[in-house]
């Protein structure tokens, strides 16, 4: 059976609770109450929650030490918990000893889900004892943890399956545990948790998905032993439109395909895990582009030359590199410009990173005349050197350079506030007859782009390069 989807709602009315319930239905199997994070004047009513909404619940009372909200005695604690014959489920911790509360589940018919949290991070060993959690037969063991790194994700998939409970919960949680939400039914675990959209900073820190997110962006519910899998890493990867932008893809070209959030400190880590769960390849971001060419069997002609990837396909256990960025930016330039051509246009680039060395062999291709603009002139002098481009400080990108096009390749901006210091070039005054176009896509419009634009510029974010040059990593994946 695939795994469930369980919204658990940490509101702090039951009326509030049911609201929530009632429209994110449509994306759930379960409802979790957590009865903790209720106000105590809810306390008497918690019975009534499951008659008053049409999904199953599970009622858990989490205590602090298990990450919960609870603030009072055991005793009062043990007393919300006696609530449950209304309820499908009830999640008991591992180390209660509760008889009375087991006895009054099993005699209404009341399934327990016998839960374990670490919350300092755990090597995948910690799966395990997942074998050894329950008190008898009848009870969901349910294992969540904090892992120690991405490969302690991976040995957890590796892992799962040696364990003898078929039913049984695996949460991996944190932000490097996202994976483990989305490949629930991988892990054999019998649901995922999720947190509606306006509770989520209540769950943030252990790593839940929105259920509609799940279902749209991750096809959750379609998810089995042959969809493939691909992913996209970076780090911190706080902002990523790969998943969604690749589904859409996936849509369209009937692919049973899945985009993975892979966060990581270093692009090692992503390989080794994207191997070891058999990925079709990695969309690779900041800041990894250029560390990643020291890890591949193979790569393009661009790769070599713009000494940077952005994508990695594996194919017959070979990693082999390329680059879309060029093709994507040279794409979605041409059609912000309504033009076929760019030959000989002035143009600016801002920056001297992985994307800054993309667009200049991209420019360079297209017969056009650049200059890079830096902080750090070394750099920018090293990827003009290798198309007959010019090179300057940043500070020196004023408007007496009088560029046709800004291409604005620098990460300042994506805090989205206007301000001097989210601003790249505040000493450049616009005209008013330059075309502006921005890398960054979140937010919509950055600071940069919102002064270029009061100043009656042509401007366009970084949207339209994401769309185009992962069009043509999704060709490479599936080719």
């Amino acid at each position: 059976m695939p795994s469930l989807i369980c919204l658990t709602i940490t509101a702090k009315t039951l009326t509030e609770a049911q609201r929530i319930a009632d429209v994110n239905a449509p994306f759930v199997d379960l409802i979790e109450l957590r009865a903790d994070h209720l106000q105590k004047s809810e306390y008497a009513s918690i019975k009534d929650f499951p008659k008053n909404v049409k999904t199953p619940c599970i009622l858990t009372v989490r205590r602090k030490i298990d990450g919960g909200v609870f603030e009072g005695s055991e005793t009062e604690r043990l007393d919300l918990l006696s609530n449950l014959s209304a309820f499908a489920y009830v999640d008991l911790e591992s180390d209660l000893t509760a008889p009375e509360l087991e006895a009054l589940a099993h005699k209404s018919g009341v399934m327990i889900i016998r839960s374990a949290h670490y919350f300092e991070p755990q090597e995948a060993k910690i799966v395990k004892t997942l074998d050894t959690i329950s008190k008898n037969a009848n009870e969901i063991p349910k294992l969540a943890f904090l892992p120690k790194d991405l490969t302690t994700v991976a040995e957890t998939f590796v892992l799962s399956n040696e364990l003898k409970a078929k039913d049984r919960i695996i949460c991996v949680m944190g932000k490097l545990g996202g994976v483990s939400r989305i490949l629930a039914d991988r892990l054999g675990s019998y649901l995922t948790f999720t947190s509606p959209k306006e509770l989520l900073e209540n769950t943030s820190a252990i790593g839940h998905f929105d259920p509609k997110k799940l279902i749209d962006v991750y096809d959750f519910k379609n998810i089995n032993s042959d969809t493939a899998l691909c992913g996209v890493t970076g780090f911190p990867l706080n902002v990523t439109s790969s998943p969604e932008v690749h589904r859409n893809f996936y849509k369209a070209e009937n692919h049973n395909a899945v985009m993975l959030p892979i966060p990581a400190e270093n692009i090692e880590e992503a390989l080794t895990f994207a191997e070891t769960l058999k990925f079709k390849g990695l969309a690779v971001t900041i800041p990894h582009k250029e560390a990643l060419l020291n890890y591949l069997d193979e790569a393009d002609e661009a790769v070599k030359t713009i000494g940077a990837a952005n994508t990695v396909v594996f194919k017959e256990g070979r990693r082999i590199g390329y680059n879309t960025d060029w093709i994507g930016f040279t794409k979605a330039l041409k059609h912000f410009l309504k033009t076929d051509s760019v030959q000989g246009k002035c143009v600016a680039i801002l920056g001297s990173g992985g994307a800054a060395k993309a667009i200049a062999y991209a420019l360079h291709k297209e017969k056009a005349n650049a200059t890079i603009f830096a902080r750090n002139i070394a750099k920018a002098k090293a990827i003009a050197d290798k198309y007959g481009f010019s090179s300057a400080p940043l500070s020196e990108f004023t408007s007496d350079c009088r560029p046709d096009i800004i291409v604005q390749c620098t990460s300042v901006g994506l805090q989205g506030q206007s301000t001097t210091e989210n601003d790249p070039i505040p000493q450049y005054e616009f005209t008013g007859k330059e075309a502006l176009y921005d890398i960054i896509y979140k937010p919509e419009t950055t600071p940069v782009m919102a002064r270029a634009a009061k100043s009656g510029c042509r401007v366009e974010n970084g949207f339209s390069m994401l769309i185009e040059q992962a069009r043509e990593q999704n060709r490479l994946f599936f080719t």
